[in-house]
């Protein structure tokens, strides 16, 4: 009888503080969303209950005209921003530690004329930054200091995307061609373009979304299809052919070495994928909708995910330029989230204990 009390008491406990799946689980997590005002100043949204509610961050007047490229949840406490350039400045770092009261410029070690392109923060000290075109940078001070990681014989291109876990550090850097997936495997102190097959010319990888030191995950623009490396980067195969039509895969977020979700955006609005590997066959589930480009995922896992955009060219004005959906059955039903700015575009999202 004691047994049994002391396995509830424990599960209850679990369930309480997020550590196990639950139909409430959800509600308790926070994320930040990312997008752009009519002015092309960076939008931060944030929700501390899983985006029942949302709300607008920051002091837009700090970063007038830099719009926001990505953000990244450490915490319930921490996440950082990207921002790409103005007319006159170059772009920006922006993070905070409370919450998001205040989220505050950060000072880079040099100008970033093309912006900041990505960012991935690791914990509450640590975190890594790229430009569109280079240069790599990384912090442990919580953004105190920002210091520049030298990349020996690689020249970014047109960078899309950042990924960090553990020591590995990967960095879709679309403007690099078939060479264009760039990796430390030793956090920062070698690099190394690694090899994506079948990629044709004037194309290269989009994103880059990791699951340990051995398995990540990527998308090539106007190719719909998704690559993996199961050995750590030595190779990359096309392991999801044939997924959809020639269009950019915006985002990838992996939550297993099996299992992916990716968003596409299409000419006429968005489409959604959750990919499923099993030896040799793929299982698609996909998803479309018609009013939206949606540009942005961060999933749980396979059954929890919320996807961010942008209102499609075709779409009707009075509809809001941003949504955000979510879903926690595998995509069976997708929920709108109310948000607080009806004029914001949405580009990328991310949840605190989340794959991205």
């Amino acid at each position: 009888m004691m047994k049994n009390i002391i396995r509830i008491a424990v599960f209850l406990l679990l369930l309480l503080t997020g550590c196990v799946d639950g139909a409430n689980t959800s509600k308790t997590v926070s994320g930040w969303a990312i997008g752009n005002d009519p002015d092309n100043a960076a939008v931060i949204l944030h929700t501390d209950n899983g985006g029942i509610t949302w709300g607008v961050q920051g002091d837009r007047s700090l970063w007038k005209g830099h719009y926001g490229a990505d953000v990244s949840a450490v915490d319930e406490r921490t996440a950082w921003a990207a921002l790409g350039p103005n007319t006159s400045e170059g772009g920006m770092i922006l993070q905070t530690s409370d919450g998001g009261s205040t989220w505050n410029v950060q000072m880079l070690p040099q100008e970033i004329p093309e912006g900041v392109k990505g960012i991935k923060g690791v914990s509450r000290d640590e975190a890594w930054a790229v430009g569109l075109s280079g240069p790599v940078m990384h912090t442990i001070d919580g953004g105190k200091t920002w210091k520049i990681v030298t990349t020996p014989g690689i020249t970014f291109r047109q960078v899309n995307r950042i990924d960090v876990r553990g020591s590995d550090v990967w960095i879709a850097d679309f403007g690099s061609g078939e060479n264009g997936m760039i990796h430390s495997p030793d956090r920062g102190l070698t690099w190394r373009q690694e090899h994506l097959p079948g990629v044709a010319a004037g194309h290269g990888p989009m994103t880059a979304s990791m699951v340990d030191t051995q398995v990540a995950w990527a998308s090539v623009n106007m190719q719909g299809e998704l690559y993996r490396t199961l050995d750590g980067g030595l190779t990359w195969k096309i392991d999801a052919p044939g997924l959809s039509g020639p269009n950019d895969i915006d985002d990838v977020c992996a939550v297993t070495a099996n299992v992916a979700w990716a968003v596409q955006n299409t000419s006429g609005g968005g489409y959604v994928m959750r990919v499923t590997i099993v030896g040799n066959d793929v299982i698609k589930s996909d998803w479309y909708f018609p009013d939206y480009v949606y540009e942005g995922v961060s999933a749980f896992d396979e059954q929890r995910a919320w996807i961010v955009g942008y209102r499609a060219m075709s779409s009707s004005v009075e509809l809001p330029k941003g949504s955000i959906l979510y879903t926690d059955d595998g995509g069976k039903t997708w929920v709108p989230q109310r948000l607080p700015v009806n004029d914001a575009d949405l580009w990328k999202v991310s949840f605190v204990g989340a794959r991205r």
